[in-house]
């Protein structure tokens, strides 16, 4: 996997411009994540709001405090750490979407972060 930082990717977005329509439409958790743009062609409305991965309805009790208690957040505050560079996320199968994480249950922002990010190593 390559280094991804928001950095880049916000720069990356400039040069795509244009306006996201299915990342817009189908954001997580509504539509089909297999029609959604890859995440090197989101657009920045895909990047903002429009495309979240905060939906946590289905998820145990339990499961969203611990998002809440490992400060989970769509957009890292951190520029260097990002889901997308930590070892504990999992790339949706489509490649564009929402992930996962293997400890934190639910919907995961590859822009995201939550206390226990862990560098991405290899």
């Amino acid at each position: 996997m390559t280094d991804f930082t928001r950095r880049g990717f916000l720069k990356m977005l400039g040069v795509a411009g244009g306006v996201a329509t299915t990342a817009a439409v189908a954001g997580c958790g509504g539509g089909d994540s297999a029609d959604m743009a890859p995440a090197e062609e989101m657009t920045p409305a895909a990047a903002d709001e429009s495309f979240a991965c905060m939906d946590t309805s289905g998820l145990a009790e339990a499961d969203v405090t611990m998002r809440t208690t490992l400060q989970y957040t769509d957009i890292s505050p951190e520029e260097e750490k990002n889901c997308a560079n930590c070892a504990l996320y999992v790339v949706p199968e489509s490649g564009a979407g929402c992930g996962t994480c293997q400890t934190v249950k639910g919907p995961i922002h590859p822009l995201g972060y939550c206390t226990i990010w862990a560098q991405m190593t290899g």
